[in-house]
């Protein structure tokens, strides 16, 4: 059965709000700056977080959107802290986003890895993507909330076969793909300065490993180990589950 077009270019989902930007917010407005088509899913409202409600993180999610150019947001209220692939309706919540948005590339961003949401995340979608290519299994999917607030999603379709399922390389990993964010950093810094209620300290605010100044220097000395892994100043990577096809040699250089 052949395919309708792609939906969108690239879909972005992780447990929380503020993981997209933390792991891929570069590439995010690269490809936004680029014209692609950009969605994110963020599948919790991070309830269990030591700061900020879910509504103020919600927020700060649309905030953060709208700097990174993407075209979309959504929200889901699956449980913070027991994201599964083993829980059906978490693998039919994913499913059903990739059915209804149809993306050419779907990215599981995770990191930093040692919360277990962040762990699970890549399997879910690993899952929720190969799902989504079984016509025969047509579940029940809660709604969601969305950014901007007038945008509304096409019903699903009957299948769905991403031509590219990724997760963000954790440091010290090898990648597959590397994407050069030199000339967006400072909107990717923007975009993580909207999440006040996690990253600054403030008065009464708990103190977490990322509201420590030090995390946004390690954010940055991530990125600049994989720059100087690919010859330049700044860049973001992934795995690739996926080989591409050539007739030519490609346009970019290897690094």
């Amino acid at each position: 059965m052949k395919q309708d077009a792609a939906g969108c270019d690239l879909l972005c989902i992780s447990p929380h709000s503020d993981d997209a930007e933390i792991a891929l917010g570069g590439t995010l407005r690269n490809l936004a700056d680029a014209g692609r088509s950009v969605w994110l899913c963020d599948l919790t409202r991070g309830e269990l977080g030591s700061n900020g409600t879910p509504e103020i993180r919600w927020r700060e999610a649309a905030a953060a959107a709208e700097i990174l150019g993407v075209a979309g947001r959504l929200q889901f209220d699956l449980p913070d802290g027991f994201i599964s692939e083993q829980s059906e309706i978490q693998v039919a919540v994913v499913a059903d986003v990739i059915r209804r948005l149809r993306p050419r590339w779907v990215v599981a961003a995770p990191m930093p890895n040692r919360h277990p949401d962040h762990q699970a995340v890549p399997g879910l979608v690993r899952k929720g993507a190969f799902m989504a290519r079984l016509a025969a299994w047509r579940p029940e999917v809660p709604a969601g909330r969305i950014w901007p607030e007038d945008a509304a999603l096409p019903g699903p379709a009957e299948r769905w076969e991403c031509e590219a399922v990724c997760t963000v390389c954790l440091p010290g990993e090898r990648p597959d793909a590397y994407f050069d964010v030199s000339d967006v950093w400072d909107a990717k810094l923007a975009a993580l300065r909207c999440y006040a209620s996690q990253f600054e300290p403030g008065t009464g605010a708990r103190a977490t490993m990322i509201n420590d100044p030090a995390f946004s220097r390690e954010v940055e000395r991530w990125a600049r180990g994989w720059g100087f892994r690919a010859g330049v100043e700044l860049a973001e990577a992934l795995h690739v589950e996926a080989a591409p096809v050539y007739r030519d040699l490609p346009g970019e250089r290897w690094t």
